[in-house]
């Protein structure tokens, strides 16, 4: 992309107006420009006529100053790699421009954009997870691609970026980008003839293996992005036959050679949704909250402030949309104050993870009785003592809860599956060390509060169950 000065300055001039109520200035433009063309202070004064001295001291300093809350995202602006910042912003307006624009049946260059695609407000962080994926797309060049994270820890907003840049950066590259989002009422029959029906393929009758057949040869014809979000959604974990229904889907697509793509979200990692076996080729990012940096930058840019504000982050574990939830929170109840709020000693539950858990604990096959168990014998301990519980502990307490032997290897894996899920944490200090277990705070609040009545309705069921 060729970027004139004259039309970042126009750019950059918008954004200031919007942040600081003024327009620039004509030295500060002349500053702007002459360090876009790499002059020295000296070089900028003879060609703009103002002094040395007024242009390195009156004027420079209060710019960067400026230009690092507008345009920063975070970084401080300095003379040496302004230009790099300036270009970083506009090329991210002109995405956004684009996005602004994408929409069911649209056009991106000559790629045909199906599906309504999430709008992307704001956005925090991930630079590396967007490098890591658009890396395995672009240069590695995986089918298969899945982003796995517990509920409202940003995995749509995630793909949506990740597909913005791409289609700003390699507009002409793919024929077809398919968005589709997953609901409950869907099974991947239905899926599968709603995507071919883009191609004008009809198929609502054919046999699932022949939907996957026509897919295929599509996704051979042309150049596809196509992304499931949310596909637990279709999942049923207990039901074998659909987990080889799930893998013949997968493997279907993905081990034929084209250059087209699979981009999964989901709460359940892939490796418990198929059956697996025949094995296939995927690339799995599992999503974490955001940074401290990234954190810290939505919750100033939403009015709250304070040495606090890194214990927020870590109590939520940086999950934007429990952050989000709590700072609206402590605006209504407690006057913006991030410190009065800590004074209650309360763990707020934002919408999307009680969401998630209502699922994962309400929803047949999800969680099986013993991941329940671990949980809630976490919960109740760190109650107590708001301590990690080590392996050993861990085992004997559910002994103990239960008046059963417990299978250690049956424990290992229903663990695996908790942490795969993000829904448990452990820790260890040093490979020496025991490992420990935990579970993050607003976890642990759902599963001691219960608010549906899911978490303990067969608890007496569980408590009476045979581990072998």
């Amino acid at each position: 992309m060729n970027l004139d000065i004259e039309r970042v300055l126009e750019i950059l001039e918008e954004q200031v107006l919007q942040s600081t109520g003024r327009y620039l200035s004509k030295a500060e433009k002349a500053v702007i420009k002459g360090t876009w063309d790499g002059k020295e202070y000296r070089d900028i004064a003879s060609d703009s006529g103002y002094s040395v001295q007024y242009l390195q001291t009156g004027v420079g300093p209060q710019l960067w100053t400026m230009l690092s809350e507008v345009i920063g995202d975070a970084v401080q602006v300095k003379k040496a790699y302004l230009k790099n910042i300036l270009i970083k912003f506009t090329k991210k307006y002109y995405m956004e421009l684009e996005a602004s624009k994408l929409d069911n049946e649209s056009l991106v260059g000559k790629t045909k954009v199906y599906g309504k695609l999430p709008k992307i407000v704001n956005f925090y962080g991930r630079q590396e997870e967007i490098g890591d994926l658009k890396k395995q797309i672009n240069i590695f060049q995986e089918s298969c691609i899945t982003v796995t994270g517990v509920g409202g820890v940003g995995k749509t907003l995630l793909i949506a970026k990740v597909i913005e840049e791409i289609l700003f950066e390699h507009p002409n590259r793919y024929d077809y980008v398919i968005w589709k989002s997953t609901n409950r009422s869907s099974s991947i029959n239905d899926l599968l003839s709603e995507i071919l029906m883009i191609f004008d393929v009809e198929a609502s009758n054919k046999p699932l293996t022949t939907k996957i057949s026509l897919l295929s040869k599509q996704f051979q014809a042309h150049r596809c992005l196509l992304v499931l979000d949310g596909f637990e959604k279709l999942v049923e974990i207990n039901n074998y036959e659909k987990k080889l229904e799930y893998e013949d889907f997968f493997v279907g697509l993905t081990n034929e050679d084209h250059q087209s793509y699979i981009i999964l979200t989901s709460q359940i990692p892939l490796e418990e949704i198929t059956h697996l076996t025949t094995s296939f080729s995927f690339f799995s990012l599992q999503l974490e909250g955001l940074e401290e940096r990234a954190a810290l930058q939505m919750i100033h840019e939403k009015g709250l402030g304070g040495e606090k504000c890194r214990q927020l982050i870590e109590m939520y574990r940086g999950n934007p949309s429990e952050l989000e939830a709590v700072i609206n929170k402590i605006h209504r109840f407690f006057e913006g104050s991030v410190e009065r709020f800590f004074e209650y000693s309360t763990t707020m539950m934002g919408p999307q993870i009680q969401a998630m858990l209502h699922v994962q604990f309400g929803q047949a096959g999800f969680l099986n009785d013993l991941q329940k168990q671990i949980m809630i014998y976490l919960a109740r301990q760190m109650s107590k003592i708001p301590t990690p519980i080590p392996f050993s502990k861990l085992v004997d307490g559910l002994k103990e809860q239960s008046s059963l032997e417990v299978s250690i290897s049956e424990l290992i894996t229903a663990i695996d599956v908790l942490e795969r899920r993000s829904l448990i944490e452990s820790s260890k200090k040093s490979s020496k060390q025991e490992v420990s277990y935990s579970l993050q705070p607003v976890v642990k609040k759902y599963i001691l509060v219960d608010p549906l009545g899911l978490v303990n309705k067969e608890e007496n069921k569980m408590a009476t169950s045979h581990f072998m």
